[in-house]
């Protein structure tokens, strides 16, 4: 069990150092970006703030000084009105541009029976989790199972389920259930934390095997969820059958320096180190790797990929012209969940 009540949210502050950190509560994260508006003088540029767990914030370093008139200066994101598509993203409704060339997987358009999905009762504080399984597997025949992270917005945004139901219907590779969980704060429960990839071993993946026979467990995650995947695997070997990795936060502070300032950036970087220096890397279970060929991850993406290739893991590696969002994500499934799905039958 992950344990912790969410604290309320502190002050900005003084900090023992002489520092101060400023601080804005955004619950809902109605903001796209905050930076502090303050005439510090020898202090440089406008801080950024970065956003955690309902909270901007960001530690400066101020010049002497007896007091500071300071305010935030906050930017909403909103969507184009010349622009009549529009996608419900997991950063708020944003206006989609489709260039020449591109065409929606064929399945998007296919009807498949939808299934059903049923809460599960787990004892973790933070995440909650719901059963999907489609139409074939009424009877609670065994199956395998997917877990999946940010698995509503895969279901609703990326049309997960969708997908499922068609290979479902196709047969090949057969009837999948799906997991589907939520963790928040993600930004701290998905970025290697220990106590969440114990718990989802040791009270998530039980309480669903009590619920329905399960054969192999496989996972699917973007972004920090596609790190939290990995993560679990590595802390819990043989958990996982096979993983696919989209876009996932795979940083280095050579690939990545951008990030420095995510507050789980040292664990996620030695986590990352780990993997690319230890030699049991070598025994995690087939990885498909998809990404979009111009966006950040790119780079650590296709690192990680060398990476498993080099230890001799079965791993595929495929980018897409597209960017860091859910429509990418959705337009990668196929054929890298169902050739992984297949691959793991076959083994």
């Amino acid at each position: 069990m992950i344990q912790g009540e969410k604290s309320a949210v502190p002050a900005t502050e003084l900090l023992d150092d002489g520092d101060v950190m400023f601080r804005l509560a955004d619950a809902d994260r109605l903001y796209s970006r905050v930076r502090l508006d303050a005439g510090l003088g020898t202090a440089g540029e406008r801080p950024e703030l970065s956003w955690d767990d309902g909270v901007w914030s960001v530690q400066v370093a101020l010049p002497p000084l007896h007091r500071v008139e300071y305010g935030f200066e906050v930017t909403r994101t909103i969507a184009d009105p010349s622009q009549p598509l529009t996608i419900e993203s997991g950063f708020g409704l944003r206006s989609a541009l489709e260039l020449p060339g591109y065409q929606p997987p064929a399945w998007v358009g296919r009807t498949a029976p939808t299934g059903t999905t049923e809460s599960l009762t787990i004892d973790v504080d933070g995440v909650t989790a719901s059963l999907w399984s489609p139409a074939e597997l009424s009877d609670g025949a065994p199956a395998p199972l997917l877990l999946v992270h940010d698995g509503p917005d895969y279901a609703d945004r990326g049309a997960l389920t969708h997908y499922l139901a068609v290979l479902a219907e196709d047969g090949t590779p057969g009837p999948v259930r799906a997991l589907l969980l939520r963790a928040e704060p993600r930004e701290r429960l998905y970025a290697a934390d220990e106590a969440y990839a114990d718990a989802v071993v040791g009270e998530v993946l039980p309480a669903a095997r009590l619920r329905v026979a399960t054969t192999e467990v496989l996972a699917l995650g973007a972004s920090l969820g596609a790190l939290a995947a990995l993560h679990l695997e590595w802390q819990h070997p043989g958990t996982l059958a096979g993983m696919v990795l989209q876009s996932g936060s795979f940083f280095t502070p050579e690939t990545d320096p951008q990030e420095r300032g995510f507050p789980r950036w040292h664990e996620v970087t030695a986590f990352v180190d780990a993997v690319h220096a230890e030699p049991r890397a070598a025994d995690l279970p087939p990885i498909a790797i998809t990404c979009g060929t111009h966006e950040e991850n790119a780079a650590n993406n296709l690192l990680l990929a060398l990476r498993m290739r080099e230890v001799g893991v079965d791993v595929t590696h495929h980018e897409i012209a597209d960017l860091h969002n859910f429509t990418s994500w959705r337009d990668c499934l196929d054929p890298a969940l169902r050739d992984l799905l297949v691959a793991v039958g076959r083994s």
